[in-house]
């Protein structure tokens, strides 16, 4: 079974989001849409054979956009094909108010993702390693930590369960009030709609060291 791996990187949120999938979940998840790929013409193509699917860009309550804000899914506008039977990660600002409801409705087996904005601090000195930046990582390892429970067949409600626990185990490492405010916020926000039992087949372990991953600059 594949993923269907959607990934924007077109502005410094977009391709900080995204550099941590490529760096830490796209090796085990081979086929990507990455940057100018990260369009609804090949999302059509790859979603309907997937059992998970992944999503970077930003979005709204009823809208998950990719690379330049193409729109992706919009409630009541996509083909129903593409979530039937899927579980659904969307790492992307508010598309847990509508949308994600709106795909379970339309067949989704889960959805994960934010009823409010996904909050990071992303510093562009760290452009060409968007994964070194450790303030940022603060925010997003919680993500991949969660992503990487998915993908080893833990349970949606196994896997956020992971990734709240690492925004509270974040909030206690550091003594900077900003970040720790933008933790709690995300661990406030995050969601899970659909059957919270559902998993994926799982996907192969890759063991450490992992190249850095090219990038769009």
């Amino acid at each position: 079974m594949i993923s269907t791996i959607c990934l924007a990187s077109f502005d410094l949120p977009s391709h900080s989001s995204s550099a941590f999938v490529l760096r830490y979940i796209v090796p085990r998840c081979p086929v990507m849409l990455y940057g100018p790929m990260a369009q609804p013409g090949f999302f059509g193509l790859t979603s309907p054979i997937s059992d998970f699917i992944l999503g970077t860009g930003h979005g709204s309550d009823r809208e998950y956009c990719a690379q330049n804000e193409s729109i992706i899914w919009k409630v009541g506008e996509y083909n129903p094909g593409q979530v039937r039977g899927k579980v659904v990660k969307l790492l992307s600002c508010n598309t847990g108010m509508m949308l994600g409801p709106d795909l379970i409705k339309n067949g989704a087996r889960a959805y994960l993702g934010y009823d409010d904005d996904f909050l990071w601090i992303a510093d562009s000195i760290y452009y060409p390693v968007p994964w070194e930046d450790r303030t940022a990582a603060a925010c997003l390892m919680p993500v991949i930590q969660s992503l990487n429970a998915l993908l080893d067949g833990s349970t949606c409600a196994e896997a956020i369960a992971i990734e709240r626990q690492g925004y509270l185990q974040n909030i206690e490492r550091t003594d900077n009030e900003l970040l720790s405010s933008l933790l709690e916020h995300n661990n406030n926000h995050t969601v899970i709609y659909g059957d919270q039992s559902a998993t994926i087949t799982p996907r192969p372990k890759v063991t450490p060291p992992i190249p850095p991953p090219p990038l769009l600059l």
